[in-house]
């Protein structure tokens, strides 16, 4: 839906239902006609149905129906099914259409919201969302959209019809339609609550079980999957029986419609029977109501009550429709939250890095910063150390500086020029990051290295030896084509550091931050991992570092000493 879908605005969540319906205007209107076509046909048939019976059956001289009879009972039964027909496709299109519509809109926000959807969504939460949660939306696109229409106008249409031939019938049916929405919405309400606490169950299960195949191998090693197993079991069975609260909720609203709709129908077979036992007159236009006009009558009752009763199978749909829609408010409240000038809408190219000065910067939220403000100017073959304890806001400063989150305060100023570089792509293809637990695809090492570009073997070995990893990853099956996890797979996590270090080589960005990188490794290599970076710097880099090590330190020639605010200054 592009930029400006970002800016949409929505009341509550039927809201945001009802704009998104308006990508599939003109199949619902199609649908609603195919509705009432099937309607008109409906009452066709029961009127030459009617006056069949009449005639073969009750009048003094009993006639046979004729072949344009017979004609136009198959030409309307062949009409509505190909209505039917028709209109189920054309629903299923504007479903698909809108379904599209919608995960393009989660898609978008995601991408502009970026390392800012965590922790609000998890990746399972983003995972059900985006698949399971809009694909059960399918019912309410595809059906409910049309059906809360036709509900009104196809009982219209049968009433409007029955009123030709008796006053009486319209009446009673229009006075005992209003028993089937309102138990409808009864039994709705409690049904929009099971589903809504059935959707946070599978959350929590997603979440549960992404988490535990992610950390399966702590766990193996603490020797506790069969208790963690047994987790996963309660969880499922509580997503079971809320599965379970949604359905048995959905049958007691069919039978409680197909109940009231019962009634309502042998109220009018009542009346019509009472009426031919000559009990009373009332009712019919004339002093008389033949029995054609009361088989049309008592076949009509039903269809008077059908969409009503579908609307209500339905609202299960509009229950879990509304429940998915406020998913989607939240991410679109989350991004509604960030400023036009957070989210760069109209970024500024940045010039290439040649120098770095930090003028009064303090990171964290927009309430309260993390840390006292720092100043600080950095040339090319810099070499700067973050130093301080923890808590104090080294690792928040690093994310800042590599535009993942906004400036609490202060300025950023690119060779003397102050820039946002807040989620600028320009700043980002410039530096190289690598924080403490590096992120890994479920790829090949080679895949991890290149991110999509082109390199030479010779050009990842020699980034990988620049790394201290090179002798690994030739030993491993396949080399550069060994599969790894997300979490590095059977790789420690200093080797899958040092593949994630291999790529910041790899890829020569002009700013290196780096956040504990020697913290996983023996201390001969880190102190040839250490040299390398030598290396890099003395070719033009910039390099800022927090470590803790003791030998790093004479490294340096710049030290940013962080503080936490609150801490007193010794």
């Amino acid at each position: 839906m592009g930029k400006e879908s970002q800016k949409v605005q929505f009341k509550d969540a039927a809201d945001l239902l009802r704009q998104f319906s308006l990508h599939g205007k003109r199949e619902n209107r199609l649908s609603i006609l195919l509705g009432l076509l099937q309607i008109a046909m409906t009452i066709l048939f029961a009127f030459v149905v009617a006056d069949i019976l009449d005639n073969a059956l009750f009048q003094p001289e009993k006639t046979l129906p004729t072949a344009q009879v017979w004609l136009v009972l198959t030409l309307s039964l062949l009409t509505k099914a190909v209505a039917t027909y028709l209109q189920n496709n054309i629903a299923n299109q504007a479903s698909i259409k809108i379904r599209s519509q919608l995960r393009q809109f989660a898609l978008k926000h995601c991408f502009t919201l970026n390392i800012r959807l965590f922790p609000r969504f998890k990746t399972a939460e983003l995972s059900n969302l985006l698949s399971t949660e809009i694909n059960s939306l399918r019912l309410y696109f595809a059906d409910y959209s049309a059906q809360k229409y036709l509900a009104v106008l196809m009982p219209i249409a049968v009433i409007i019809a029955a009123a030709t031939v008796n006053w009486l019938v319209p009446i009673i049916l229009a006075l005992t339609a209003p028993l089937v929405p309102l138990f409808m919405i009864l039994v709705g309400k409690k049904a929009g609550q099971a589903s809504h606490d059935n959707l946070q169950q599978l959350n929590r299960l997603g979440n549960l079980m992404s988490d535990r195949l992610k950390n399966l191998q702590a766990l193996q090693l603490a020797g506790t999957t069969e208790q963690e197993a047994d987790k996963l079991f309660q969880k499922s069975e509580s997503f079971r029986e809320t599965t379970m609260k949604v359905l048995r909720l959905a049958f007691l609203s069919n039978t409680i419609l197909e109940f009231f709709s019962a009634i309502s129908v042998a109220l009018v077979a009542v009346y019509l029977g009472l009426f031919f036992l000559d009990k009373y007159q009332l009712g019919s236009w004339s002093d008389d109501l033949s029995l054609s006009q009361g088989v049309f009558l008592l076949m009509l009752a039903p269809e008077f009550y059908l969409p009503l009763r579908r609307l209500g199978t339905l609202y299960h749909a509009k229950a879990d429709a509304t429940s998915v829609a406020e998913h989607l408010l939240t991410l679109n409240k989350l991004a509604s939250q960030i400023s036009g000038s957070e989210l760069n809408v109209e970024q500024q190219p940045l010039p290439k890095i040649g120098s770095l000065q930090l003028d009064t910067v303090q990171a964290g939220a927009k309430e309260r910063p993390l840390h006292t403000p720092i100043s600080i100017t950095l040339e090319m073959k810099d070499r700067v150390l973050l130093n301080g304890p923890s808590g104090s806001g080294k690792t928040t400063l690093l994310d800042t500086l590599a535009g993942l989150y906004p400036l609490h305060q202060g300025k950023i100023k690119l060779n003397e020029v102050e820039h946002n570089i807040y989620q600028h792509p320009d700043w980002q293809q410039q530096i190289g990051y690598m924080t403490q637990t590096p992120e890994l695809l479920f790829a090949s090492i080679r895949e991890n290295l290149c991110l999509g570009r082109d390199f030479s073997d010779e050009t990842l070995f020699q980034a990988l030896k620049d790394a201290q990893i090179e002798e690994l990853i030739s030993s491993l099956p396949g080399g550069l084509d060994y599969i790894i996890s997300d979490q590095g797979g059977y790789l420690s996590g200093g080797q899958a550091q040092r593949i994630a270090l291999a790529r910041v080589f790899l890829h020569k960005p002009r700013l290196l931050l780096l956040d504990e990188p020697t913290a996983n490794l023996d201390e001969a290599t880190a102190q040839a991992f250490m040299l390398q970076l030598a290396v890099y710097v003395e070719q033009g880099g910039m390099l800022i570092m927090t470590s803790h090590r003791p030998t790093d330190q004479h490294f340096f020639n710049k030290v940013i000493t962080m503080q936490a605010l609150g801490e007193s200054h010794e």
